[in-house]
């Protein structure tokens, strides 16, 4: 396909804007929750915590078996056949009607707006992609849209900053959807310097770029340690990959958690058991859950 017409449907399956009178709509009865390859190698617990959030408003969530990888890394990498084939595999288990959750933005930028452009030649299969894409939300949004912060956990103490992960951020659209939701579940919520600039991942161009890659992490950093924060939360895993290696190997105070996770609260399922609120930021006494 020419590079003008790959844009055009790229642009076409940019999200649609978010209306504030959308808020707070009836939950759907069932979702299919798309786990992400990230999520359920490395970080099972942020899969735990949107499971958790989600069903806490009423929703039936569904795991289909067989969701493997969205194909980002062989589409960023200009491997598209491979793309196609990864996720024509899948489509299969995402048919229906309900709604398609995604914790992480690049999957959800994947599945939202790459996978219709995968299809150019094949009407049929790219009729089956367009409707799926247009089911497809990342959680952030879905949980402005239907459902909140669900119960009344207790707020995380201390400073909380944010992290715009670049696909959520640039290939959503999505910057306040997080923010809305922190609100609700921080003591102190501040905005850090350059909160909008990537971390330094983007998947291969980490290993491709390491200097670079590191030397973006390092701001990063720093950025969250000047505004004193206790807390830097991110919405996507790949994004938290690049910043907990980070923050492990220089011996940051700063705790890592995924939008879920922060959500949720402690002791809620999917908290990190080395993520405990301590008398350095609360009295409060948490018995962490795995």
């Amino acid at each position: 396909m020419p590079a003008d017409g790959h844009q055009d449907l790229l642009m076409k399956h940019r999200p649609r804007e978010h209306r504030p009178g959308e808020d707070n709509q009836t939950p759907p009865e069932r979702v299919i929750f798309y786990p992400t390859c990230l999520v359920d190698s490395y970080f099972p617990g942020v899969g735990q915590a949107a499971v958790h959030l989600i069903e806490r408003a009423g929703t039936e969530v569904a795991v289909p078996e067989g969701l493997t990888c969205c194909a980002l890394p062989h589409f960023n990498n200009g491997y598209r056949a491979e793309a196609r084939k990864t996720l024509d595999a899948q489509m299969d288990f995402l048919a229906g009607d309900d709604p398609i959750i995604v914790p992480s933005g690049s999957c959800g930028w994947m599945l939202h707006s790459v996978l219709p452009t995968l299809f150019p030649d094949d009407p049929w299969r790219r009729g089956i992609a367009e409707q799926i894409s247009g089911r497809v939300h990342e959680l952030s949004q879905y949980l402005v849209r239907f459902a909140g912060t669900g119960g009344e956990p207790p707020p995380l103490p201390g400073v909380t900053v944010y992290h715009d992960s670049c696909h959520l951020l640039r290939g959503l659209g999505e910057r306040e959807a997080p923010r809305r939701l922190l609100e609700d579940a921080c003591d102190r919520r501040e905005e850090m310097t350059g909160a909008d600039r990537c971390c330094g991942f983007g998947g291969s161009f980490a290993v491709k770029y390491p200097d670079v890659s590191c030397a973006m992490l390092d701001e990063k950093i720093r950025a969250a340690e000047e505004a004193g924060a206790d807390w830097m939360v991110a919405a996507d895993a790949g994004c938290m990959l690049q910043i907990g290696g980070g923050l492990a190997r220089r011996g940051s105070r700063i705790k890592l958690l995924h939008l879920a996770q922060a959500l949720a609260g402690p002791n809620a399922p999917g908290w990190p058991a080395d993520a405990a609120v301590n008398s350095a930021t609360s009295a409060a006494t948490v018995d962490n859950a795995p």
